[in-house]
């Protein structure tokens, strides 16, 4: 039997719709040197992100360190955003073919709300999405309720209809929180299928075009 479609579907960004790790390392690496700390890899950055910029920082330079690194990352950024990105195979597929089939979609991530529009129209996917929920412009960051309960409201979605698809515990944490109807994960970002299974996401697939078709329906 068909799986039923949910009427909202929201999309972390990083690791799940696209590849943006080449920039982030880069600016943090940067960030690092700037301030006389050691140098951090991609391995390192794509185990550390995530929780937003405020976590990440913590990690890789320290609570002491934080303040500065964060305002650094920051003003840095925008500069080397560009660097390295690519959209994910089946990304724009999946996306155009769940709205084709009537359900709304959005992407709901814990990166810069301005930036994060800026990845999407550079892209070319800004027009393959009903909105861009990023941070910055209120206090939460997932995995917190209200930014969730925020995301929701501002859609007028209901969360017993809508789901999930990111690439981490903090997505599966934020689905959880905020009681939707499911959690769906790729492990093209910065978790295997072995390190997501302990956080039990409802799902888990390969790749986008692994769970369109496995999932959605979707060709």
């Amino acid at each position: 039997m068909a799986r039923p479609l949910p009427e909202t579907v929201l999309f972390d960004l990083d690791g799940t719709l696209v590849d943006n790790f080449e920039a982030i390392h880069r600016c943090y690496d940067d960030v690092m040197s700037m301030m006389g700390l050691p140098g951090v890899t991609l391995e390192q950055i794509r185990r550390a992100v995530g929780g937003s910029v405020n976590v990440t920082v913590v990690k890789l330079a320290g609570e002491a360190n934080a303040p500065t690194a964060t305002r650094l990352f920051r003003e840095h950024f925008p500069s080397v955003m560009y660097h390295g990105l690519r959209a994910y195979p089946g990304c724009r597929e999946i996306l155009v073919g769940l709205r084709a089939k009537g359900v709304r979609v959005a992407v709901y991530t814990n990166k810069d709300d301005a930036n994060s529009k800026k990845i999407m129209e550079h892209l070319g996917l800004d027009d393959a999405v009903d909105a861009v929920f990023g941070t910055n412009v209120h206090p939460w960051r997932k995995p917190q309720p209200e930014f969730t309960h925020f995301v929701l409201s501002s859609f007028k979605a209901r969360a017993e209809t809508t789901v999930m698809v990111g690439d981490s515990p903090f997505d599966i944490a934020t689905a959880r929180n905020g009681k939707l109807a499911a959690i769906h994960c790729v492990t093209t970002g910065s978790h295997t299928a072995e390190e997501l299974a302990p956080y039990a996401p409802d799902t888990v697939h390969a790749g986008l075009p692994e769970l369109g078709r496995e999932l959605f329906g979707l060709g």
